[in-house]
């Protein structure tokens, strides 16, 4: 299996607290603070075999979690497939990765199953001349951990919801669900102009919308730009009107020559977590979004729901 990871020079972030509590209750629902660290990547504060990491949370991995290989070590409960994982970044550098499984893991008061995993091996890019953190010990969990949930990000009320699928599903938007596609390249939905439509990638992680340059149609609005993308790059943003599941999303997105190997058509990142609370069902492959308003941005507020 082939996975990409995206990391612009200004990356979005969100810092979680969570603590593995072994003897909690055990519940259907966490609520989580979301708060922004200093260097905008988005972080999770995880208790891992009984310590206390800064976890990178990156939707943009189907992998349930990426663990420095010391951390390996310390965990009797992980086992290894035999597998191989391949890894690609923004530049199609290649890396590669031991599979493995842990059974069960308890955070707060939630289980989560069945999660797969990788060895750690940093395979982030960035655009430009400024380069993100070293990254080769940071643990990250991505899409895999979730499974079976449904997951909420308002990032304007600064809440992520952890919820069990198999109770009733959150609803906390006033669009009807709809299905969204899971490949390789991690979970995507359609975009549209009035020109095309896209598939495009979500990603926690990335701090800018990205389009692939070459398969945006020449019939949109694009506008040269002075952000520097690396040597002998033309700077281009997208400037047509776009929508997202009947809503208008208003973004400078990116143009970038990635690596031919990716299929979808760009990735969603900071802009479009800022715009819209999401709902992801995992067990039901669907999402749910909501536009946030700038003066009443409590989306979960009942008045909200459908009838």
């Amino acid at each position: 299996m082939l996975y990409w990871k995206f990391v612009l020079v200004f990356l979005f972030g969100v810092s979680v607290s969570i603590n593995a509590l072994a003897n909690a209750q055990d519940c259907d629902e966490l609520e989580i603070p979301i708060t922004f660290d200093s260097d905008g990547l988005p972080i999770i504060e995880l208790n891992v075999n009984g310590s206390n990491h800064h976890v990178l949370l990156d939707l943009g991995s189907s992998e349930g979690i990426h663990l420095p290989i010391a951390e390996i070590k310390n965990i009797p409960e992980i086992k290894y497939t035999g597998n191989t994982v391949k890894s690609s970044n923004i530049s199609g550098d290649i890396y590669e990765a031991k599979e493995f499984f842990i059974p069960s893991l308890k955070i707060q008061c939630l289980t989560f199953d069945h999660i797969k995993g990788v060895e750690l091996n940093p395979w982030a890019a960035s655009i430009g001349e400024n380069r993100v953190h070293d990254t080769s010990e940071q643990i990250v969990v991505g899409l895999d951990l979730f499974k079976n949930k449904t997951l909420l990000l308002n990032y304007s009320d600064k809440v992520l919801i952890i919820k069990s699928s198999e109770v009733k599903p959150l609803s906390l938007s006033i669009t009807n669900p709809t299905s969204y596609t899971l490949s390789k390249e991690g979970l995507s939905i359609k975009v549209s102009s009035i020109n095309a439509s896209y598939q495009m990638v979500l990603d926690t992680g990335a701090s800018s919308t990205i389009f692939v340059a070459n398969k945006v149609n020449p019939k949109e609005d694009i506008k040269s730009c002075e952000f520097d993308l690396g040597p002998n790059m033309e700077c281009k943003v997208f400037e047509s009107s776009l929508k997202i599941l009947g809503y208008n999303f208003q973004s400078n997105a990116l143009l970038y020559p990635i690596d031919e190997r990716f299929k979808m058509d760009g990735i969603l990142g900071r802009d479009f977590f800022e715009q819209f609370v999401v709902e992801i069902n995992f067990l039901n492959k669907t999402i749910l979004l909501a536009p946030i308003v700038a003066d009443n941005s409590k989306l979960h507020d009942k008045k909200l729901n459908k009838d």
